[in-house]
């Protein structure tokens, strides 16, 4: 695992503009990226990447590059999501090669999430993009127990789970109830790190404080043991406020090496 290609999430740094951002995560060593194409929070940072224009030259950069676009997101799926407003989104993914489109459950009613996602995974298959559920301790869709219900209600092939090592623990979720799960249910998994204890607001640790892999106390090697050895490794650390000395090519450098660091003293 410590050759295997890794994936930088948007959110690592939000602030650097698509164009900007292959460029110095192919330098950085990273082998594709998510991008924000639509926000998380209305006002939030977004590229919409919406033109002929800027997906060709989106596409040209990533060939210059070696680089290669994994996900987009966000969508937020509750009853007042209109799915069909979201196939410009997918268009737009699919023209600059995505594959996979990340959504949260915005809905305490589980049935509502499920029926969305069932309806965005067919929106989004003659894209060739899967779409991946992310559960997040401050959202409705908390924990694995919960996404799981939902994918499993929505029951369509395309539709799938993303795992992000903080909200994994965050949710108080055992690392080794990912272990009797089809692979085939799950998405790329999100590295990041984090002190045992967690704060009082945990919206603020998962956009501005998570910890590169290895520096904090998250039982990351139990999680990796879980999961399938195949499975798609993205990172996910935004490093920006705790590192402002460094550039944002720096800074995904950094994510890199540590990142390898850490896969290695797990497999001496």
């Amino acid at each position: 695992m410590t050759d295997i290609p890794l994936s930088l999430a948007h959110l690592s740094e939000l602030d650097v503009p698509p164009f900007e951002l292959v460029e110095i995560a192919a330098r950085a060593g990273f082998a594709s990226i998510g991008l924000r194409t639509s926000p998380s929070v209305p006002g939030g940072p977004v590229y919409p990447l919406r033109t002929p224009a800027e997906q060709a030259e989106m596409r040209r950069r990533l060939a210059d590059n070696g680089v290669k676009v994994l996900e987009v997101e966000v969508v937020a799926l509750s009853a007042a999501t209109k799915v069909t407003d979201y196939r410009p989104m997918l268009e737009t993914g699919a023209a600059i090669g995505a594959s996979r489109l990340t959504v949260v459950g915005d809905s305490d009613d589980f049935s509502v999430v499920a029926g969305k996602l069932a309806e965005m995974a067919e929106l989004a298959q003659p894209y060739a993009i899967a779409v991946d559920l992310e559960f997040m301790p401050f959202r409705p869709v908390q924990s694995l127990a919960h996404a799981l219900a939902v994918v499993t209600r929505a029951n369509h092939p395309n539709a799938h789970i993303l795992v992000d090592a903080l909200h994994v623990f965050r949710s108080g979720t055992p690392p080794q109830e990912f272990a009797a799960l089809d692979p085939a249910l799950l998405g790329p998994l999100q590295l990041c790190d984090a002190p045992a204890t967690p704060p009082a607001d945990l919206i603020a640790e998962a956009r501005t404080r998570r910890l590169l892999p290895g520096a904090g106390e998250l039982a990351l090697p139990a999680l990796l043991d879980a999961l399938p050895r195949n499975i798609t490794l993205g990172v996910e650390v935004p490093l920006a406020g705790q590192r402002p000395d460094l550039d944002p090519g720096a800074r995904l450098a950094l994510l890199v090496s540590a990142t390898r660091d850490f896969l290695k003293r797990r497999n001496a």
